[in-house]
């Protein structure tokens, strides 16, 4: 009997170890809203502004990247969640939006420098 003893232990060691790491890993996530109501302004002498208004209270970090030169800017949201940023864009290029929570980010709002 003690020898089928010593042999189970170290199976329900095992065990009890993958359920405690599978009950740290269930946590759910909730997703970072995207940025709402966004535009990006007619460029000014290379500076095109992007806006964006959020129902969103938590403060976050506005990401906005210029694909298009690979450049982007960073700015903590005002405490309603809304952002203005100024990044340098000419007519066309493709602006890509998103909001960080933590180490989370919002799905990705595209926006095209319009005409000036």
């Amino acid at each position: 009997m003690i020898s089928i003893k010593r042999a189970l232990l170290p199976t329900a060691a095992v065990a009890a170890v993958a359920i405690l790491v599978a009950a740290c890993d269930s946590t759910p996530t909730v997703p970072v809203p995207p940025p709402e109501f966004c535009e990006a302004a007619a460029p000014v002498d290379g500076l095109s502004t992007v806006s964006c208004a959020s129902n969103n209270t938590d403060r976050d970090v506005a990401l906005v990247y210029n694909e298009d030169l690979g450049e982007g800017v960073m700015q903590v949201t005002e405490p309603d969640g809304s952002f203005e940023v100024e990044v340098e864009a000419v007519t066309g290029h493709m602006l890509i939006v998103q909001l960080k929570q933590d180490n989370h980010l919002s799905a990705e709002v595209y926006l095209t420098v319009p005409a000036e």
